[in-house]
């Protein structure tokens, strides 16, 4: 097994920005005129949406403005139940705006039980169930995007840990307590992870894993964004096995990122031989907090090019990339 990737130092940091993660993924999205995310949709809606850097950079810049317009201050918490590009979006205008984005089906989950006391501690702005769901930025005039509430005591216990630079709420599974991670995390691991796993830049990548989870974010969406892939983004929150084969045999894929769950899944659906040559000529990163079962390897092996793995660590909201599997 490789060793873990090691920290990298950004240039040009401020005590706003400690990682240079925004001014980084600025540079990135204005340098990136090809399409970089395409959101798939069913053929009876018009076919796929395509969006370039350039454009992204503009709705996300715009989404900012709308937050802050509604009252979102730095450090708040945007808990975000946005779908295909919109995800993209909010994932971006939290690390540039300075909030803290929290994929989640349900804001309920976790902002229940005592309250925090404290006026100047952040808030939790929820979707606001007037603007669209999955929906490009609100213009000035529509309602605010999010509305706010009170920080939970069992949610600011779980963003501690992670310091005052916390940009990023994702759970390990569907089952377990979201997990904070910090802005350092996310610089080290989204051009560690394009170096590593030789991802090349302007090839496709299907963000399969579930947007809620770790993976998710950390291995679906930052992966693709720093090497400036064209991301193909599920409008499903949880892509079932059966969408996974799908879109590989429709949209042939460079690489993708599944759960342990989703890749045990994925080995028992059925695939016809196109689909099957898709995935023979794919690069697949397994991410999960559990380890993987030598029997599972086994199988997956020789159905793709490449297979990575890397292991989600709840406890120091970090990610840690093991490399090929031989």
């Amino acid at each position: 097994m490789h060793e873990p990737s090691l920290p990298g130092a950004a240039d040009r940091l401020s005590p706003s920005d400690p990682s240079g993660l925004q001014r980084r993924l600025t540079a990135i999205l204005q340098a990136a005129p090809a399409p970089t995310v395409c959101v798939a949709r069913r053929r009876d809606e018009g076919g796929d949406l395509m969006v370039a850097g350039q454009s992204l950079l503009e709705h996300v810049r715009h989404r900012v403005g709308s937050l802050q317009r509604a009252g979102l201050r730095r450090g708040d918490v945007l808990a975000s139940d946005a779908l295909g590009v919109g995800r993209v979006i909010d994932a971006l205008a939290a690390v540039i705006g300075g909030f803290v984005y929290w994929p989640c089906s349900d804001h309920r989950r976790i902002v229940d039980g005592p309250l925090v006391s404290d006026s100047g501690s952040p808030l939790v702005w929820r979707p606001n169930p007037l603007v669209g769901i999955g929906a490009l930025p609100a213009m000035p005039h529509e309602p605010p995007a999010a509305l706010p509430m009170r920080l939970s005591v069992k949610l600011r216990d779980i963003m501690e840990p992670a310091g005052g630079h916390v940009r990023v709420l994702a759970g390990a599974g569907t089952d377990r307590t979201p997990f904070a991670i910090n802005a350092q995390t996310i610089g080290r691991l989204g051009s560690a992870l394009r170096r590593r796993l030789n991802i090349r830049r302007q090839s496709v990548r299907y963000c399969a894993a579930p947007a809620e989870s770790a993976a998710g974010t950390l291995l679906d969406l930052l992966p693709g964004i720093v090497a400036r892939q064209v991301m193909v983004v599920p409008t499903e929150l949880h892509p079932s096995s059966t969408t996974i084969v799908r879109a590989i045999g429709r949209y042939h894929p460079d690489s993708l990122t599944l759960t342990l769950e989703q890749a045990t899944g994925l080995v028992e659906t059925p695939m016809d031989e196109t689909t099957l040559s898709a995935l023979r000529n794919a690069d697949l990163l397994i991410a999960d907090a559990n380890p993987v079962p030598h029997k599972l390897r086994e199988q997956l092996r020789p159905m793709v090019r490449r297979l990575d793995i890397a292991y989600l660590l709840p406890e120091a909201g970090d990610a840690f990339l093991v490399g090929a599997v031989p």
